[in-house]
């Protein structure tokens, strides 16, 4: 009695699916009905009874065969718009707990392959891709994510194996997820980035782009018209110095015409204009330093111009630097001028100023001779003390032209030492002698 009431169940829920559900998308799927005669509401809340009577076994079994056509974005089911089957199958997919493990099955590339073709058909967006990709990793989608990283990393640079724009846009977007999926990372902050990966999608496909020296995801010609369509989306400013740094990073391997190159170089000039006028952001930093471990972070450091904020800090440290010497350089003269008042001899201040550097002890001279216009002893020894500034002066200009010269020409310099004795210096202990003379 029990095993036919076990057969009778199993007879039943198998029945029920077929009748209620997968007939409808056998016959849609076979062009005999269309997706407007089906009611997608009530195929929803025959999954949910499913749940509910914990018959997903049978459910899943019953789905497979469209289940790869979703994999596969098979025209049987996506022919033109089929928004309302797309909806249907993400929720579908999404309820069942097993659709994850099935697809590790099929390949990966084949699958974005084929979601190209779809997408380049119906010129749409890769939002429903996205949306493909993000039930397969909330499901625990797992395969050799490092491999399949090298894989792409290869092909992208290769435009003879992605030529078209949007199968390229694609594997770059699968390249970003297989990225992040390779990190240390727990599942809640692979999956915050994938969030962030999607959302900003739209402008990091133009930085990928350029760092795979071709353009995807649109279909402009060149890249200075990218450079340009960057430059006009207020949405992307924030993050515009980040382009800025990629352009300047992969300028001289772009193969530009030098046409081509001096538009870009004209785009580049207003791209610098709006950074100027435009606070940025680092929210994607950590994600494109994860995407491109190599070159993310050295291309910031060696590109990235310093915001107004960072320009007005420097500002000011100069100003209060100088504001600082300028007070010491008055304090000194003060200093000097109450010794001579005191009658300290002139030969005293002159041997004061002449161990400092040239140019301070000029500005000290220069602001002395103005507090001490009516000191007649002063007034008469400055010239001389002046002439004597300017000798030690141009002793050390010569002295730099020297050690440049036997730099250029790698040879040794004899230099006095002890009494009466001379020794030979390296080029090192040349160039570090050279900051001494530029006091």
């Amino acid at each position: 009695m029990q095993i036919y009431l076990k057969k009778t169940m199993a007879y039943n829920k198998t029945i029920y699916i077929e009748q209620q559900l997968t007939k409808y998308l056998k016959d849609y799927s076979e062009g005999k009905i269309t997706q407007d005669d089906i009611n997608w509401g009530e195929l929803s809340l025959v999954v949910r009874r499913c749940q509910e009577l914990r018959i997903m076994d049978e459910l899943h079994r019953q789905m497979q065969p469209y289940y790869e056509m979703y994999l596969y974005a098979d025209s049987r089911l996506f022919g033109g718009r089929s928004w309302h089957c797309h909806s249907f199958l993400e929720n579908t997919a999404r309820y069942d707990d097993e659709f994850a493990s099935f697809a590790e099955s099929h390949d990966l590339i084949d699958i974005t392959e084929s979601w190209s073709e779809y997408l380049r058909s119906t010129d749409t967006g890769i939002v429903l891709y996205q949306k493909l990709l993000r039930i397969l990793l909330e499901g625990g989608y797992d395969t050799n994510w490092q491999q399949l990283a090298e894989t792409l990393k290869s092909d992208l640079h290769q435009a003879e194996v992605y030529s078209d724009y949007k199968t390229g846009e694609l594997m770059a977007f699968l390249h970003g997820v297989t990225m992040l999926m390779n990190t240390s990372w727990d599942d809640k902050k692979k999956m915050e980035n994938f969030d962030l990966l999607c959302d900003k999608w739209d402008f990091l496909k133009h930085f990928y782009s350029v760092m795979i020296r071709r353009v995807i995801g649109c279909k402009l010609a060149n890249f200075s018209a990218v450079a340009n369509l960057v430059a006009q989306q207020p949405k992307y400013h924030q993050y515009i110095h980040i382009f800025y740094c990629v352009l300047c990073y992969r300028q001289d391997s772009l193969n530009l015409s030098r046409k081509q190159l001096k538009t870009l170089e004209s785009r580049m000039g207003r791209i610098s204009n709006i950074m100027d006028e435009t606070k940025p952001s680092d929210a994607l930093n950590e994600l494109l330093d994860t995407l491109f471990p190599e070159d993310f972070q050295r291309m910031l450091d060696e590109y990235r111009p310093e915001t107004r904020e960072q320009l007005e800090k420097e500002r000011n440290r100069l100003k209060y630097e100088v504001g600082l010497l300028t007070d010491q350089m008055t304090d000194m003269a003060m200093k000097l001028k109450k010794a001579l008042e005191r009658s300290v001899p002139v030969d005293y201040i002159e041997e004061q100023l002449l161990r400092l550097s040239p140019g301070t002890a000029r500005d000290l001279c220069s602001k002395l001779t103005m507090m001490l216009s009516d000191n007649n002893a002063w007034m008469t020894s400055m010239p001389k003390i002046k002439e004597k500034i300017l000798e030690k002066k141009e002793e050390q200009d010569r002295q730099l032209a020297d050690l440049l010269q036997k730099v250029a020409e790698k040879s040794p310099v004899e230099v006095k030492v002890g009494q009466g004795g001379t020794a030979q210096i390296t080029e090192r202990e040349i160039v570090n002698q050279i900051p001494k003379l530029l006091e």
